[in-house]
């Protein structure tokens, strides 16, 4: 008799267990569903598959344009084979496939007050003049070992992840002016093995806050998440819950939708989407399912409402119109 009682009372929890775990995953869906309903999304162009492993791009304003770094070989060989394109914005055609040549694995990349991009080449942050395609400075990063993401703060400070070493590089505005450029260097900011392997990086202006996507530890299995680093202090914190109102994926680039600053769109490299997480970190859900893998570091092109994907695999560009 207790057995029968023992095994109807483990029956009765089994059940109210999954009952709330449907109802947990439900809720979740729920969530995902209102958030995609909210943004509609139309494909504008994209590119002739000509590219060699685009992993990143950018947006130019004052020129109109947008460059995409070009890995064409191993992402951490030192080939000299990698180049920067530019491609047109209103409609996707490659205006210069081999717009500057001879770095080797070129991923992030970030201008600097209109005229300075940016470019992270495996263990170098490589300094280009835009104006007339020159390289002006290569800063090397002592112990990196897989420069990745490149972003700039307000102040002119330049950022650079390496996925290797569970490290943020920094290359400090205030020490190139006073050394005129010439013996500025690449220093450790932030290492700690919080950061995850960590890839994407943001600089969000509006709470000073460093927000950067993590792959995490197991390159084949999906485990990283979103961080937010403070600036002041450099504490790191988890945004929203990770799994419930953030994804955990093998997560690769970051841009905020500055238009409205409500919504972080990230890549998600081997499943081929683009999340919409809620910047708060309430909620996400899946905004674009490419259906491939190698969606890579993406850029959101401010006051045309446009999300550019490179994909790595197809070696183009796709790129996405956005209305809410």
């Amino acid at each position: 008799m207790k057995f029968l009682v023992l095994t109807l009372i483990l029956i009765a929890m089994s059940g109210t267990a999954l009952y709330t775990g449907i109802n947990s995953i439900l809720n979740n869906n729920q969530v995902q569903a209102q958030q995609q309903e909210q943004i509609k999304i139309n494909k504008v162009w994209e590119t002739l598959p000509v590219l060699k492993t685009p992993e990143s791009v950018v947006y130019a304003p004052k020129h109109d344009i947008l460059f995409v770094s070009n890995i064409d070989g191993k992402p951490d060989q030192k080939d000299q084979k990698g180049f920067i394109s530019k491609v047109s914005l209103s409609n996707g055609s490659i205006t210069e496939l081999n717009w500057l040549t001879g770095l080797d694995a070129p991923k992030g990349m970030a201008i600097y007050n209109n005229s300075t991009l940016y470019v992270s080449d495996i263990t170098d942050l490589v300094e280009i003049e835009i104006g007339n395609g020159k390289i002006t400075n290569r800063y090397n990063a002592p112990g990196s070992k897989f420069l990745n993401d490149v972003v700039v703060d307000n102040q002119g400070n330049i950022y650079v992840s390496d996925t290797g070493t569970n490290s943020i590089y920094i290359l400090d505005r205030n020490l190139m002016n006073n050394n005129n450029n010439n013996s500025a260097s690449l220093q450790i900011w932030l290492q700690s093995p919080k950061l995850d392997a960590p890839n994407g990086l943001y600089f969000n202006d509006k709470n000073n806050k460093l927000i950067v996507t993590s792959n995490g530890a197991d390159p084949k299995k999906p485990g990283g998440s979103i961080k937010v680093v403070n600036l002041q202090n450099r504490t790191i914190t988890n945004l929203g819950k990770e799994g419930s109102t953030s994804p955990i994926a093998i997560l690769d680039g970051i841009e905020l939708d500055a238009t409205t600053g409500k919504h972080y769109y990230v890549t998600d490299n081997p499943a081929g989407k683009v999340y919409n997480i809620n910047a708060d970190g309430s909620g996400y859900g899946t905004l674009i399912d490419l259906g491939k893998q190698g969606s890579a570091d993406l850029a959101f092109v401010l006051g045309q409402n446009m999300i550019i994907i490179p994909i790595m695999q197809d070696n183009n560009l796709v790129a996405y119109k956005l209305a809410e």
